[in-house]
């Protein structure tokens, strides 16, 4: 018997922009309420996600028959991979820090151990413990303080690439300040391990500004603001941890401004200010 997929109903919407008029049959399809969707897809409106069901039930239909074909390459691919892989160790002070899989886990842990005086393992972050039972689970950045008595993890739990970032203290376990919400992916320790650097997404999930917390505090202070919405937005250390760096950038213009490891309150200077069909960089970002 032949499928009949699922027909999105036509609802004509006159859209007039930069003097021109288009016809857009499925502007319907836009949630109003998207930004609050973007933070809570349970929010989109009905209509919308009963037609999503649809089309993900007459894709499930379609591709029945080849159930037995998809479980056979992916036992293929898989069987190709190594499971129990680990990462290169990366040295920093006393120990070597890296990330491994466990056979059957999706999510690695995060770890490290002494360079010198023995092999115990501690693991800063079990990804595969912490998404247990969720929809959705992806971490954006990890990474331990120049100190190494902290580690802080950037998490999206619904797919809206919305981030929380996570402070723990590693010897005791004890999660320290309030999460930070409405994040991107992407933050930094200070050299003296006093700050966070952050960045935070607007209402249009636009990276826009930088802001710095104290470890344990609630209280954010704006370092930047980028002006531009055609700029993306990355902060990071140097490679020899003496400064914190901003960078923004897009196809054709870069500008970076730091602020050095023995006054991270202090202000941000520009390195170069942007210049149209001007890239550059500074340094290399710290990847530990």
């Amino acid at each position: 018997m032949a499928l009949t997929p699922p027909q999105a109903r036509k609802d004509p919407r006159r859209i007039e922009q930069l003097g021109r008029v288009r016809i857009d049959d499925y502007a319907w399809m836009k949630d109003d309420n998207w930004q609050a969707v973007l933070r809570d897809p349970t929010l989109v409106k009905p209509e919308v996600r009963e037609h999503l069901t649809a089309e993900n039930a007459y894709t499930a239909q379609v591709l029945a028959g080849t159930l037995d074909l998809q479980a056979a390459l992916f036992a293929e691919m898989k069987g190709r991979i190594k499971e129990d892989d680990s990462s290169v160790p990366s040295p920093h002070g006393p120990y070597e820090y890296y990330a491994r899989y466990e056979i059957g886990a999706q999510h690695p842990v995060h770890a490290r151990k002494r360079q010198v005086g023995g092999n115990a393992e501690e693991i800063l972050l079990d990804e595969e413990s912490e998404a247990a039972g969720k929809p959705y689970y992806l971490v954006g950045g990890a990474e331990h303080s120049p100190n190494h008595q902290l580690y802080a993890w950037a998490v999206d739990e619904q797919g809206s690439e919305f981030f929380t970032i996570y402070v723990r203290q590693i010897d005791s376990g004890e999660m320290l300040g309030e999460p930070i919400q409405s994040a991107y992916g992407d933050f930094t320790f200070s050299a003296c391990s006093r700050f966070l650097f952050w960045i935070w997404r607007d209402e249009n999930a636009r990276p826009a500004r930088v802001y710095r917390r104290a470890i344990g505090g609630v209280k954010d202070v704006l370092v930047h603001e980028e002006p531009d919405d055609g700029m993306f937005l990355g902060v990071g250390r140097s490679a020899d941890d003496q400064f914190v760096m901003i960078r923004s950038s897009n196809q054709e213009v870069s500008e970076t401004r730091f602020v050095a490891a023995d006054t991270p309150d202090g202000d941000f200077i520009v390195a170069q200010a942007r210049v149209d069909g001007m890239r550059y960089e500074i340094d290399h970002w710290s990847d530990r």
